[in-house]
């Protein structure tokens, strides 16, 4: 019955992490209900964001407990963030096994530390595209790709190692939060323990989806989820939870930082100050951003791509801007006024997880700047009656003058995109720029 009830809760709690996830996201729509952002608290779950913040602000945020709490449930007995509450992990725990290679790469699994600094190095250093592959922003915006009816290459790509490598490849070799969860994990106080009762049969180490189990060394290694599913299959019932009574540092790296990892180290470092200038913002004109966006250079350093702004978005001005923009800029949000303009609702404001995009009232939100080419208005160069774009504007920043031709307020301008919305021409007579 005790089994019975552990692989019964292994299967509900992550699997409601899962669906809750999926829910909460598609809630992310106009008016945005008070319970979608549960989906920005667990998201404050993950170390990486705290960093992140802290890298961005200087400050810790007033949320600094939740990962503070996670930290010490790993401290204490393991990865159970990652085999019970990650979402990600959730759905990879679904995953069919029977064409599972059920083994590890070790010239991968020895490079993964070194995978861990270079992701922190680049976090650090200014760029988010490390949050990007964390469980809940990487969801996110594989679930945006889902909704708006593409592929989500790179979710398929994680169920693809999932399937033909093994259940947890993600999750020990490439994301960035299950890594630093795996180091901390290596002086945990509790943890499973192979008694000498064991026969060493290797039931144990077919189920474990992280190939943590070392039988013939008697060890468990830091790559434990805590799901059980060993001490479940077991026989010989050899495996038990011990606190600190065994090794500080069980795991396959236990001697110590070698001298191949300290070098490995120290390519991560070599390659992640190398590859810098890649992640530079490109001379490309700058882009409207969402209102409440903070200056360019910042934007893109604190923007995760998660997405979750572009789908709560009711006009669907925000779009994910493309490969083509350059590797810093893609995926970030853009307001493209000839398809949509912006309601100026803010919601996005409520659903960023990393202030990208920052609560600003909206007496203050400047998005950018309408221009009107005189010499190409219907009005001015035809002498046409039309003031198209007077009747879009939200914010009355389209005036008159005494021949009724229009003329931009720019002290009232919020840089909408109404106006240019709105210009019956082909190509609009009245553009906004960024400020």
């Amino acid at each position: 019955m005790r089994l019975l009830t552990l692989a019964l809760w292994r299967r509900i709690i992550p699997c409601f992490m899962l669906v809750a996830v999926i829910i909460l996201f598609w809630r992310h729509q106009y008016p945005l209900p008070a319970d979608a952002n549960a989906l920005l608290w667990f998201s404050r779950l993950d170390p990486i964001l705290l960093l992140a913040e802290w890298r961005s602000t200087g400050v810790l945020p007033g949320w600094f407990w939740l990962p503070f709490v996670m930290i010490a449930i790993t401290l204490a007995g393991g990865r159970l963030f990652c085999g019970w509450l990650c979402p990600l992990g959730g759905l990879l725990a679904q995953l069919p096994r029977r064409y599972s290679r059920l083994q590890s790469i070790p010239w991968l699994y020895s490079s993964r530390y070194a995978w861990l600094l270079f992701t922190l190095m680049l976090l650090l250093a200014g760029s988010n595209w490390p949050v990007f592959l964390t469980p809940f922003h990487l969801l996110s915006e594989e679930l945006f790709r889902l909704w708006k009816g593409t592929v989500p290459w790179l979710l398929a790509g994680i169920l693809l190692s999932g399937i033909f490598i093994y259940p947890r490849f993600w999750c020990n070799h490439i994301c960035p939060t299950g890594l630093l969860l795996a180091a901390m994990a290596r002086w945990r106080s509790g943890r499973l323990v192979v008694d000498s009762v064991c026969s060493h049969c290797g039931v144990c180490t077919k189920v474990c989806p992280t190939h943590s189990l070392q039988i013939m060394a008697g060890l468990v290694a830091e790559d434990c989820m805590v799901c059980g599913r060993c001490w479940q299959a077991c026989p010989q019932e050899a495996l038990t939870w011990q606190s600190r009574a065994v090794k500080k540092a069980d795991d396959y790296s236990s001697a110590g930082l070698s001298r191949r990892q300290f070098f490995k180290g120290g390519f991560a470092v070599f390659v992640a100050g190398a590859g810098w200038p890649l992640l530079q913002p490109s001379s490309a004109p700058a882009v409207l951003r969402p209102p409440g966006a903070v200056a360019e250079e910042e934007f893109l350093a604190r923007c995760s791509r998660c997405s979750r702004c572009v789908k709560v978005c009711p006009s669907q001005c925000l779009i994910p801007m493309p490969i083509e923009a350059g590797i810093t800029a893609f995926l970030t949000p853009s307001i493209i006024p000839r398809q949509a303009k912006c309601e100026l609702c803010l919601l996005c404001q409520e659903v960023c997880p990393t202030m990208a995009i920052e609560s600003v009232p909206l007496q203050q939100v400047k998005i950018g700047l309408a221009i009107l080419d005189e010499r190409r208005c219907l009005v001015w160069a035809e002498k046409k009656l039309c003031l198209l774009c007077r009747e879009q504007c939200p914010v009355h920043a389209i005036e008159a003058d005494e021949y009724n031709r229009p003329y931009v307020n720019n002290k009232l301008c919020v840089g909408c995109g109404g106006c240019e919305n709105g210009c019956p021409l082909k190509q609009a007579a009245i553009v906004v720029r960024p400020i």
